[in-house]
């Protein structure tokens, strides 16, 4: 796994959304802001992780999701 990329999904944004982050050696690219599991899946295709699904599924260490887990979607607490 040294080889591939860690995904970070930060908190849900004030306008909503959470902005999905690939961190690969050392560096840090945004890949998007996504709505729902299938944009986070989505983004990690594009990077070349094609088993993208089944990552989320098994909530793999490779994805760190910051302010809630993959069900948290809504808008942001007050």
């Amino acid at each position: 796994m040294a080889d591939r990329a860690r995904i970070i999904v930060h908190p849900v944004g004030p306008i909503g959304g959470r902005a999905v982050i690939a961190h690969v050696h050392g560096t840090d690219a945004a890949l998007g802001t996504a709505y729902d599991l299938a944009d986070v899946a989505e983004f990690m295709r594009r990077i070349g992780l094609e088993d993208a699904e089944d990552l989320l599924a098994a909530r793999d260490p490779l994805i760190e999701w910051q302010g809630g887990g993959p069900d948290v979607w809504g808008e942001s607490p007050p």
